[in-house]
């Protein structure tokens, strides 16, 4: 089998942004969310101020604590809408049933592209540094993290039954494996590690899945991702 390659759409350049078509009070909430999502990535939590969220969403202080009742909240709500968006268009590509394209996209995306993509680990680490200091956070972050537990696991069980993918191990162990390298690489390229170049990691993030997963790395399809925002598709 030769390597297909294509590319996608996928949200890697433009800043969080609300999306279109919304009721005018989800969309006011929405736009509030990306903007409180631009300043925590530009500030960090210890940098958040209602004030800096209001004037980069163009309203009053009032308008942001009618929404949002504490920092913490803003910061929860606007990493829940920053992670929700994403696992809901891949759950619509893993149902598409091209398991190896799925995962080609999967790996590729899970890449902290510049963009919304390397913002939504920064959110990440903010959030894990919100939660070491308030243990009461943590069912809320496990509640986010096994969004993308699930897909991936349910991706690995997809592909093993119709016999795309032959993993070495039970394919929950499988998918909690990629998930665990997925998150030690990345973090790390995301932090600025010299050796850790996103051309490097997504190597060793196909690598890794292809040997996981019994695939040779010449059926794992290319996938390159251009700035549009829209919803991968498979080329078939």
């Amino acid at each position: 089998m030769g390597v297909k390659s294509a590319t996608v759409p996928a949200p890697v350049a433009a800043p969080f942004r609300r999306p279109s078509r919304l009721s005018p009070e989800s969309d006011k909430r929405e736009h509030l969310l990306a903007a409180a999502a631009r300043v925590l990535v530009r500030d960090g939590t210890a940098g958040l101020r209602i004030r800096d969220v209001a004037e980069e969403a163009g309203v009053s202080t009032g308008v942001v604590h009618y929404y949002f009742g504490s920092k913490d909240e803003i910061l929860i709500e606007s990493l829940r809408w920053a992670v929700r968006a994403p696992v809901e268009r891949f759950a619509e590509l893993r149902r598409d049933g091209d398991h190896l394209w799925a995962l080609a996209t999967l790996l590729e995306v899970s890449l902290p592209h510049p963009g919304v993509l390397f913002d939504e680990y920064v959110l990440w680490l903010e959030f894990w540094t919100a939660v070491s200091h308030d243990p009461a956070l943590l069912p809320l972050c496990e509640e986010l993290a096994a969004l993308y537990r699930n897909e991936v696991a349910q991706l690995v069980l997809d592909g093993t039954a119709v016999g795309e993918f032959a993993p070495i191990a039970a394919p929950h162990t499988v998918a909690e494996r990629l998930i665990a390298l997925v998150d030690g690489l990345c973090f790390r390229s995301v932090v600025g590690y010299s050796w850790m170049p996103i051309e490097h990691v997504r190597e060793m993030l196909r690598t890794f899945a292809c040997e996981q997963l019994g695939i040779s790395p010449e059926a794992l399809p290319t996938v390159q991702l251009d700035h549009s925002g829209s919803l991968p598709v498979s080329p078939h």
